[in-house]
């Protein structure tokens, strides 16, 4: 079973310029007074592994800049990455990076789409959709039998689990479809601008 050797960090929330932080060991104990930045430190390592903007304490991707919530970006972009160790394999380096109002994948400095970028982490055990990466203090004790369905003689009454296959398939296209058409607009856009970048020169 791998881990994770160090986190680097440049422009995200608390940390300003680029920082390194590790290299950490396969059991790592982090503490600090409030206000030091260990919060931050785990929203940095659940941004890198995908979490969604909504569960970083902002409301926009672009707030993840240091200084962007006060209105004094430290620059237009941010980034967020990760070294994984693994007894007998090559150190891998998961990325992500704020540009703008998007973000940017990468695994070992080549630019992926999420669907990939999604499938890489799930190999080493990292499901971004379970969450089953960090705890997070607040939903510590929470929610614990959310899931469970009310039990009769002979198993769940619902009897919903039978349909779960086929929600997991439709939701996988789903996110598929999303993330594909994210891309493409992306895409679209940085075409318009490298187009308005030569008109000019020209």
């Amino acid at each position: 079973m791998g881990f994770l050797k160090l986190i680097e960090i440049e422009n995200f929330k608390s940390y300003k310029g680029r920082q390194i932080i590790g290299p950490f060991r396969r059991f790592t104990a982090i503490i600090g007074p409030n206000g030091s930045g260990k919060s931050n430190l785990m929203d940095a390592i659940s941004f890198v592994l995908g979490e969604k903007t909504s569960n970083l304490r902002v409301k926009t991707l672009r707030d993840l800049i240091h200084g962007a919530p006060v209105g004094k970006p430290a620059a237009s972009r941010a980034f967020v990455s990760m070294v994984y160790s693994e007894e007998g394999a090559e150190d891998r380096t998961f990325a992500r990076v704020i540009v703008g109002s998007s973000s940017e994948y990468k695994i070992n400095n080549r630019v992926v789409q999420l669907s990939e970028y999604s499938e890489e982490l799930e190999k080493l055990g990292i499901l971004i959709k379970a969450r089953n990466f960090l705890v997070f203090q607040v939903r510590r004790g929470s929610g614990v039998h959310r899931h469970e369905e009310p039990q009769g003689e002979d198993g769940p009454i619902s009897r919903s689990g039978e349909l779960a296959p086929e929600y997991d398939k439709r939701k996988k296209e789903m996110v598929k479809a999303e993330e594909d058409t994210q891309f493409n607009y992306h895409r679209k856009k940085n075409i318009a601008a490298e187009r308005k970048e030569a008109k000019q020169e020209k």
